[in-house]
């Protein structure tokens, strides 16, 4: 009974809060000619300001740390777009009724919905090339919970670790 507990206990605990993160890249670029970067941001990321100054302050310390040189005549651009949404809690209640005699049974239930809607962020970091035809040569899109009134603190831990799921496979090992 204390097994099935703990493994309850464990799935429960590794379930909340998760990240998601999805990449693809293109197989003929040579990532090891790209050396300097920088971000391009002729349109709104959909983040916060200071969501937004989070990500490249990550990314610049992610990149930078592998080698990458941040420059204004780069190899290569970052793109950030995002968007939140909003799902219906996922956590209910169960109720059940049910009765049966003999051989015959009958049961009804039914789910209520505990705690309010769950906010996520959908964000899709973009690398092309700076010259040339522009042409995408990395993606990652990633999904995460986003807690709504996280301090300062707790949102700069969210978005560093995101940062870091998002950067882990790049440049991709070919």
């Amino acid at each position: 009974m204390r097994i099935f507990l703990c493994l309850i206990i464990c799935v429960l605990l590794t379930s909340c809060g998760t990240t998601f993160v999805d990449y693809d890249y293109d197989t003929k670029v040579d990532f090891s000619k790209l050396t300097s970067y920088n971000y391009d941001f002729s349109e709104s990321t959909g983040l916060l300001e200071f969501d937004e100054r989070r990500v490249v302050k990550y990314t610049d310390s992610m990149l930078q740390s592998r080698g990458y040189i941040k420059t204004e005549t780069n190899d290569f651009f970052i793109k950030i777009t995002s968007e939140e949404y909003e799902t219906r809690s996922r956590n209910t209640l169960g109720v059940g009724v049910g009765g049966g005699g003999g051989t015959v049974g009958v049961g009804v239930s039914g789910g209520i919905p505990i705690g309010g809607p769950e906010r996520h962020l959908k964000m899709v970091v973009t690398v092309y090339k700076a010259l040339g035809n522009q042409a995408t040569v990395w993606e990652a899109i990633s999904e995460s919970d986003i807690k709504v009134k996280a301090k300062p603190d707790k949102r700069d831990a969210h978005f560093k670790k995101l940062v870091e799921k998002i950067f882990n496979k790049f440049p991709p090992e070919q």
